[in-house]
């Protein structure tokens, strides 16, 4: 899908209807998932290498006004969507009426998280400064921002909601909606002054 959409945009007269160009592309894309959908795939793989090429061949192709358009629509779609999802994990953490609560695991869970984002940001960290010049490298103060604010949630939300059937289920959904809530708030409202402890500019 986005092969077909870099060429029809890179060989056709597209370029003359600068809306058509921008609901295409969102079409396109969309077409990748429901495509991958209908084949028993997994649509939200498509629709990430979907978005590759787009992003890498189509999006370029674009005349100078849909690239704007574009990039204004896909601004507004992922601002909603991310506040969607949001207020969908505060609505469910105090409407879904068959929590499991199990503290242990809970802690346990922000145990397991917290070391692995360190094994990963730093050994990562160290191995991408080996091949990179002096003034790309990733500093310690920005590998400690990473560890500190980089988790999100919506994803593992979405998945751990798809099936509340039996309890270990339940609790996975009550365990991922606490990390997700409480790693936004105090995470990312923490963020901009863990900023300035670090002295990062």
């Amino acid at each position: 899908m986005g092969i077909a959409n870099s060429l029809l945009t890179k060989f056709t007269f597209i370029k003359q209807h600068q809306s058509l160009e921008t609901v295409l592309f969102i079409l396109i894309s969309y077409s990748a998932f429901l495509a991958a959908e209908a084949a028993e795939f997994t649509g939200i793989v498509a629709v990430l290498f979907c978005g590759v090429f787009q992003a890498h061949y189509t999006y370029n192709n674009l005349s100078e006004e849909s690239k704007i358009e574009t990039r204004q629509v896909f601004h507004l779609l992922n601002f909603l969507t991310e506040n969607f999802i949001f207020i969908y994990i505060g609505i469910t953490m105090f409407t879904f009426r068959n929590h499991r609560w199990q503290f242990g695991f809970i802690a346990a869970s922000f145990f397991a998280i917290l070391v692995g984002r360190c094994l990963n940001i730093y050994p990562l960290s160290f191995l991408i400064n080996l091949t990179r010049p002096a003034h790309r490298k990733i500093d310690f103060k920005s590998q400690n921002l990473m560890t500190f604010s980089g988790l999100r949630g919506a994803v593992a939300f979405a998945l751990s909601i798809r099936n509340t059937s039996t309890d270990p289920r339940k609790l996975i959904l009550t365990t991922t909606s606490t990390i997700v809530i409480v790693t936004v708030v105090f995470c990312g409202g923490l963020t901009r002054k863990m900023i300035e402890w670090l002295k990062i500019e």
